[in-house]
This record gives structure tokens, C-alpha cells and sequence, in this order.
């Protein structure tokens, strides 16, 4: 097997490939339209988890407060569509920018404290815009939520059923991957790394910490508002539930659960939430329980996540053949501190 100069198999290009077009045939395997319906919360699962990805395993903070800016995003696009009659593609950036908007701001107050704090600001801040949301009823009509949003449209080309709409989340999904493979390779994602690690080592070097976190939390935030705009005008509705707290554990466990600091780690946590999602719905409340089971087993155990199974072996297998061990992408080695970084 032969590689580069950085360690990486020259065959890395074509397994991405290979990846890419497994993806691209899903649908079409998936036989009805509820399968296919569920690849399409599995993107957009990845696509959110990536987002938050940005904050919880590249900068090292913890957030409560990520599923307010996805709402935000959701009711942008959707106001602008429904009330104001632009088109929902020209709400997809604009949803993008005002989440984005709202994030500068928290994050310009929130991200001069750290640890504990930071969560509980973020908490605080999502608790707040949900409340708003849930009583200007003259504007998101309150607990009733928006109806008749219009599907997503390029042209001719209407994202009205799932199999479109997964294409159109899958093309997000991948350059959101490659943008944070091209962050985590250039000199900002190195100062993002270099925060998370040891924030008062990385001021030491002229790193402006605060300036690289509010970096970051912006990113996530606007990747977040473009998702919810996915979503409402996929589902079509949206109440004020789409910032609740329990959307927010659910990405939390995505990432963790997946692989906190690499790429493909939210996407493989999103597929395995997805899919005990519904095999476990029988179980009811239970479902939750066994949630929390998976993610203190995946803390104790992986604490690199489910991603972390596959570096391990092939790193073994490169060994075997007398190579040098690939970089394994970035997980930290435990949860967010509560002094700012991961330990």
C-alpha cells in the first residue's frame, strides 16, 4: 500500500469516491417512501451534528443552546416564504445569515466566560428565543406554528418529496465535510485546536482565543440556520418544539456518539441515532433510557466514539505492514472541560 508524504493511502481518494457513490445509490435502494423519507433525517441529523461539531469538538465548549439557532433558521426561511413570498432558495442563504446574525451576538456575550458558564448562558439565550418564538404569535403564530411552506425549488427542479430533498441535504452534508476537512487543515483550524486544547498556552502564542472561538460559534451557528431552513421546508411545518431542549441532547449524543473532533464521526452518529430511533420505538419513553445508556457506554468506553473503532483498526492493519499510522482526526481525549478546552 503506498502513501503520501503526510501518511495518508493514495487509495484514501477512491474509498471517498466509493463512499460518495454508495450514498448516491441509497434511495434507490430503499424501496418506499418512509426508508427514503428516513435517509433525509439522517442527512439532515449529520448535517446539524457537523454544525455543532464545529463548537463541541473543535473549540472544545459545551452548548445548550444549538437547536435555537437551527429554529431561527426554520422560521427565517419560512417567514420570508410564507409571508413575505420569496422564494425559499433565496431563504436558504438568508436563513444562513440571520441564525449566523443571532450567533455573533450570543456568542460575543456568552464566549467571554467558559466551562459551565458558556453552557448555561447558551441554555439561558435558547431558552429565551424559544420563548419569544412560542409568544409573538403576531409573527410565528405562537405554540400553532407556520403551515404551507413551500418545498424547496431550483427552477423547474421542486424538492417536494425525499428523494430530492436527500440529494439536495447530501451535497450540504459533503461540503460541509469538506469545508471542515479544509478548516481543520489550514491555520485556523490549527488555532481552533490549539484553544481547545490549552486557551491560556495558545494566548501565549498570539492566538486571540476569543476572537477564534466567536470564529467558530459563528460557522456552526449559520451552518445550523441553513439547516433548519432544510428542514421546515421539507416538513413544511414548524412550531416552536424545533428549539426544544430535547433536540439539543439529541445532537449532543450524535456527536459524541459519533466521534467528537472528525468528520465522519457526526455523519456515522447521525445513521445510528436514526436508525435505534425508529427500531426502538416500540419501547416508547424507554427509548430515551437506552439513549442515555449508549452515550455513558460510548463516554466510559470510546471515548473517542463508534469512529474511533475504525481508526484503531486501521491503524493495526498499517502496523501489520510495517507503515506509519494515519492521523486519526481530532478527538479529544474527554468531554468539554470546564475551564474552556477539552483535557
Amino acid at each position: 500500500m503506498n502513501t503520501n508524504s503526510h501518511g495518508y493511502s493514495v487509495g484514501q481518494p477512491l474509498a471517498i469516491a466509493g463512499g460518495i457513490a454508495a450514498l448516491a445509490v441509497l434511495p434507490f435502494l430503499a424501496g418506499n417512501a418512509y426508508l427514503e423519507h428516513l435517509l433525509v433525517l439522517w442527512m439532515l441529523y449529520a448535517l446539524l451534528a457537523l454544525s455543532l461539531n464545529i463548537v463541541i469538538g473543535y473549540l472544545g465548549e459545551l452548548t445548550f443552546g444549538h437547536a435555537a439557532f437551527v429554529g431561527v433558521g426554520a422560521y427565517t426561511s419560512a417567514i420570508l416564504s410564507t409571508q413575505l413570498g420569496l422564494p425559499p432558495l433565496l431563504g436558504l442563504p438568508l436563513a444562513g445569515l440571520v441564525a449566523a446574525g443571532f450567533g455573533l451576538v450570543i456568542g460575543y456575550a456568552a464566549l467571554r466566560v467558559v466551562g459551565p458558564q458558556f453552557a448555561i448562558l447558551t441554555l439561558g439565550f435558547g431558552a429565551i428565543l424559544f420563548t419569544i418564538t412560542n409568544h409573538w404569535v403576531d409573527l410565528t403564530r405562537g405554540p400553532m406554528g407556520i403551515t404551507d411552506i413551500p418545498p424547496m425549488a431550483i427552477g423547474p427542479l421542486a424538492f417536494d418529496s425525499a428523494r430530492p430533498t436527500y440529494y439536495l441535504v447530501l451535497a450540504l452534508v459533503l461540503a460541509t465535510a469538506y469545508l471542515c476537512h479544509a478548516l481543520v487543515s489550514s491555520r485556523t483550524g490549527r488555532a481552533f485546536l490549539a484553544v481547545r486544547e490549552n486557551a491560556p498556552l495558545a494566548a501565549s502564542l498570539g492566538i486571540n482565543v476569543f476572537h477564534t472561538k466567536l470564529m467558530g460559534f459563528v460557522a456552526a451557528t449559520a451552518i445550523a440556520g441553513i439547516g433548519g431552513a432544510i428542514y421546515a421546508h421539507y416538513i413544511r411545518v414548524i412550531t416552536p418544539d424545533i428549539m426544544g431542549v430535547h433536540n439539543v441532547a439529541a445532537l449532543i449524543i450524535v456527536v459524541i456518539i459519533g466521534g467528537r473532533g472528525t468528520i465522519l464521526g457526526p455523519i456515522l452518529g447521525a445513521l445510528v441515532y436514526i436508525g435505534l430511533l425508529e427500531s426502538l420505538r416500540v419501547a416508547g419513553p424507554l427509548r430515551m433510557v437506552i439513549f442515555a445508556a449508549l452515550l455513558t457506554g460510548t463516554v466510559v468506553f470510546l471515548p473517542g466514539g463508534l469512529i474511533s473503532l475504525w481508526q484503531r483498526w486501521r491503524n493495526a492493519h498499517r502496523s501489520e505492514n510495517n507503515l506509519p499510522a494515519t492521523p486519526t482526526g481530532l478527538p479529544p481525549t474527554g468531554l468539554p472541560s470546564t475551564e474552556g478546552g477539552a483535557k
